[in-house]
């Protein structure tokens, strides 16, 4: 499917037949190579992962594809447009008409191919210093009927698809600690999708984390990925660095003169990898006392259907990068309920993370990283 892919669209926006054969053979060659690296980025990762060429082949690999995945869009788009034009033009004009204009449609095909090479690849570079440069602080108030008093400005900071693996290292991963930590939050939650790559491929990278500060702690819970990744050693390495991993159960916190739970499931998939794992909202608030304010952390946003039968007052998600960049933006809708940001669904709301990190292509395009600071506030009934 790679393959084809990047064909059709390099076949679609080079003049092949008219390029010199030397021309021809290199860019023939350039996009294998591209459609190669993604396989050998794999492969090394999984057969050679020390090796020092598999994160720069990963870095290659992941922006060429983005590139690709934004200019065959375009490319299919303006293809259909053509389609439509060329059926037109069949129904309203003579042949030799067609003939006449056939020079012209020629010209606006090559002008058509410099412009989308153009916007992608303004966008890819744009996206890259979006993906990779400041991550924003999202400050969000989530009202929740009848909130103790005493809860009311509770402040949660989320980090969540951090993806710390062959394109994020400690560096980012330190700076994103400075400013969780600058929140002075009474708890940090992570809502998975933490890594991607073996514990003794990313222990020294996931090291600052252990430097999280918080009121009451750093709670964690797994992602789709880390089943990926050595879920069973990843929750491990998490307790090592001082996280309280929820794995469907919760645990109560007194704030002030109130108590909150703070609940949490495995991946909405886990139960495919480890069938003990299997994500149950409502076994997490098992025992949980009667009346107290219900907050659950799970990757996917999809959990809500179950977890609103457990009395939740409010979810923590992540999983879908807020779209993360185009066109991939328009797809997931189709895989989730909710994309980013607040929503409210039946008697809980939900909150969806744009993400801290990013995963695969280093872009941004249309959404940013974030952190975002969660904080409680009543609303009367």
């Amino acid at each position: 499917m790679l393959a084809l892919a990047y064909g059709y669209t390099a076949y679609r926006l080079l003049p092949f037949s008219t390029m010199e054969n030397s021309l021809r053979v290199v860019a023939i060659t350039a996009v294998i190579a591209c459609v190669l690296l993604g396989p050998l980025s794999q492969f090394i990762r999984i057969f050679y992962e020390d090796s020092p060429w598999s994160d720069a082949i990963a870095w290659i690999a992941y922006v060429t594809f983005g590139f690709f995945s934004m200019t065959l869009f375009f490319v299919i788009v303006r293809d259909l447009g053509l389609v439509v034009y060329d059926l037109a033009s069949s129904a309203l004009f003579s042949p030799a008409k067609i003939g006449e204009l056939a020079s012209e449609r020629t010209s606006w095909i090559q002008a058509m191919n410099l412009s989308i090479l153009g916007l992608t690849g303004g966008l890819t570079v744009y996206g890259y210093f979006k993906a990779r440069g400041l991550v924003k602080i999202n400050r969000v108030n989530v009202p929740i009927d009848d909130l103790p008093a005493d809860l009311d400005g509770f402040t949660i900071a989320q980090i969540s698809d951090l993806h710390v693996g062959p394109t994020i290292k400690e560096k980012f991963v330190t700076k994103v600690v400075d400013m969780v930590n600058s929140l002075n939050a009474d708890m940090v939650a992570i809502t998975g999708d933490l890594v991607d790559g073996s514990v003794p491929k990313l222990r020294k990278h996931v090291q600052p984390l252990a430097d999280l500060r918080s009121r009451y702690g750093t709670f964690y819970v797994t992602g789709n990925h880390e089943y990926y990744s050595g879920a069973l050693q990843w929750i491990g390495e998490a307790r090592r660095l001082g996280m309280t991993v929820l794995l469907n159960d919760h645990q109560i916190l007194e704030h002030n003169s109130a108590r909150i739970a703070i609940g949490g499931v495995t991946d909405y998939t886990a139960g495919s990898f480890y069938p003990n794992h299997r994500s149950d909202p409502q076994k997490a608030f098992e025992n949980s006392p009667e009346g107290v304010i219900r907050i659950l952390l799970a990757h996917q946003p999809k959990s809500i259907f179950k977890a609103v039968e457990a009395g939740i007052h409010l979810q923590l998600s992540g999983h879908t990068h807020g779209g993360q960049f185009f066109p991939g933006n328009l797809f997931v809708p189709l895989q989730q309920p909710m994309v980013r940001g607040l929503h409210r669904y039946e008697s809980a709301q939900v909150f969806i993370s744009c993400g801290t990190g990013y995963w695969g292509p280093p872009l941004r395009v249309g959404t940013s990283s974030e952190i975002a600071l969660i904080t409680l506030v009543r609303r009367e009934s």
